[in-house]
């Protein structure tokens, strides 16, 4: 179920076994933090057609931007593998253009059994950050795993751009 835009990705993380399909997609940035922003030595500057970018603090007034709220920021991804024991191997993360203040993460997993979701929200790390766990209890058959890009998975970086997931999914069999 890959949508627009998305690419299939076609290796598994270190560690992870079987046959997995993973859709990674893009991040973009939707808004800044303005307070992020200052506590990492930025400002937020806006242009005349109410587009706004990041800086510097003290930059020139005619300083380049170092992005634009339209441009791409990112990725993200998520894993899901069956691992047997009704328990399954769950691997996601980011790789954004800047380091990061914070995040608001979780993925929403399927079964047959209904939805749960795992959190991952935390604070500072590098541009890079994945995190791989094994969730056990779990009901046998089709599973299903999505960062959602509802608004809600989201890192803010440390020039205060908010970089919100595109929704990477995966699926597996749960056994």
């Amino acid at each position: 179920m890959a949508a627009a835009g998305l690419g299939v990705a076609g290796a598994a993380p270190a560690g992870a076994a079987g046959s997995t399909r993973v859709v990674e997609g893009e991040m973009h940035i939707g808004r800044f933090d303005a307070a992020v922003a200052e506590a990492h030595g930025y400002e937020i500057r806006t242009r005349s057609d109410g587009t706004q970018y990041s800086v510097r603090k003290g930059a020139p007034a005619d300083a380049l931007p170092m992005n634009v709220v339209e441009g791409n920021c990112g990725r993200s991804w998520v894993w899901e593998d069956g691992i047997g024991n009704a328990s399954v191997r769950l691997n996601t993360g980011f790789h954004v253009r800047n380091a990061v203040a914070a995040r608001s993460w979780r993925v929403q997993l399927d079964d047959n059994g209904g939805t749960s979701t795992q959190p991952f929200s935390g604070g500072a790390s590098g541009a890079y950050w994945d995190e791989t766990r094994i969730v056990p209890g779990l009901t046998r058959g089709p599973g299903y795993a999505v960062v959602r890009s509802d608004g809600s998975n989201f890192a803010i970086l440390t020039d205060g751009a908010v970089c919100f997931s595109g929704g990477p999914s995966a699926s597996t069999i749960i056994y």
